[in-house]
């Protein structure tokens, strides 16, 4: 009979104990997996209500900014509706008193007869806003002339040579570096039918420049305008709306002044959707950014020769169908010269 030693066998006693404590490390195990799960829980439900807290809190802001924001430009509307008309009699008089200016029919604002001045001192003959747009441009340009009227410095510091695209991307530029650039971006960024960065650096060129003229009325500013933009004997001789300036064609200017027929809103609701320009490149060339402490967003010299090219100019087939006449006179301007 095969005898059994001590250290083959495990008695009872201890076959118990260890599994008492297997037993026992399991449950602290578990325990402390517990305590992990929770404490991973509670830092995940702590996270998420401070996310929560701050989404609430920054949506908060932006309704207060947006509200205010919209708030000081209803204000902004109604003051300068309010003021409108003092304005004009206001440039008026003063016009008068230094020898340049009489009343315009029509309710329309006019220099001395045009061939009586220097060509950068003509400006178009401009009926009372006919819409908003028109509203704010007016205003500007009349609240600015008024101020620059007896003034002999100080004139062109807010105005650089190329302006300033700044608004168009964050409607946060820096205004005292150029105060019409400013105006003319918000303006663009409201118009969503123009929908593409070099339409919008067009029109704002356009605009830009022919305000910039409008305000400072001198020779470099006149002429820094491209030929096609300045003012045509009609322009000068027939009021208008303000809004028929700012078209880039000479001769569709002088179509929209004889038919007064056409408003702003027949116009630019065929027009806004249907205008481009011929640009085969990155539409992000367009535009550079100043290599200064301003940080500027300026037009790249090279869209800028581009776009004072009226060939580069040009409408699709909404516009066509709409208005086949200047449709005819936009691809005039199209043919190659000669």
């Amino acid at each position: 009979m095969a005898s059994t030693s001590p250290s083959d066998t495990t008695s009872p006693a201890t076959t118990s104990t260890t599994n008492n404590q297997d037993h026992e490390n399991l449950q602290r195990k578990r325990a402390r997996d517990r305590k992990s799960q929770k404490a991973m829980r509670e830092r995940t439900k702590w996270n998420i209500n401070c996310l929560t807290e701050q989404v609430t809190q920054l949506t908060h802001a932006l309704e207060t900014e947006r509200r205010e924001k919209n708030e000081l430009y209803n204000r902004f509307l109604a003051v300068s509706e309010d003021n409108d008309h003092l304005r004009v009699q206001k440039a008026a008089l003063q016009l008068r008193l230094l020898g340049n200016g009489q009343d315009g029919p029509d309710g329309a604002s006019s220099a001395v007869p045009p061939e009586t001045l220097q060509p950068y001192e003509a400006i178009p003959m401009n009926t009372s806003p006919t819409c908003m747009s028109d509203q704010i441009l007016q205003t500007f340009v009349e609240s600015r002339w008024e101020a620059y009227a007896l003034q002999t410095t100080g004139r062109v510091e807010n105005y650089p040579d190329k302006p300033d695209l700044s608004a168009l991307f964050d409607g946060r530029p820096n205004r005292s570096i150029d105060e019409t650039g400013a105006v003319v971006g918000d303006i663009v960024r409201s118009y969503t039918e123009i929908d593409t960065l070099p339409k919008q650096v067009a029109v704002h060129y356009v605009m830009s420049t022919l305000m910039k003229w409008l305000v400072l009325r001198t020779r470099p500013s006149f002429e820094q305008m491209p030929e096609w933009l300045r003012p045509e004997p009609m322009q000068l001789n027939k009021p208008h709306p303000s809004w028929i300036d700012r078209i880039p064609w000479p001769r569709v200017r002088t179509y929209l002044i004889e038919h007064p027929d056409i408003t702003l809103d027949d116009f630019a609701s065929a027009y806004s959707t249907s205008f481009f320009i011929r640009w085969q490149y990155d539409p992000g060339h367009v535009i550079i950014s100043a290599n200064d402490e301003k940080g500027e967003i300026l037009i790249n010299p090279i869209y800028e020769e581009h776009i004072r090219q009226l060939r580069n100019w040009c409408v699709g087939d909404v516009f066509r169908r709409r208005f086949p006449a200047m449709a005819e006179i936009v691809d005039n301007y199209s043919k190659p010269p000669g």
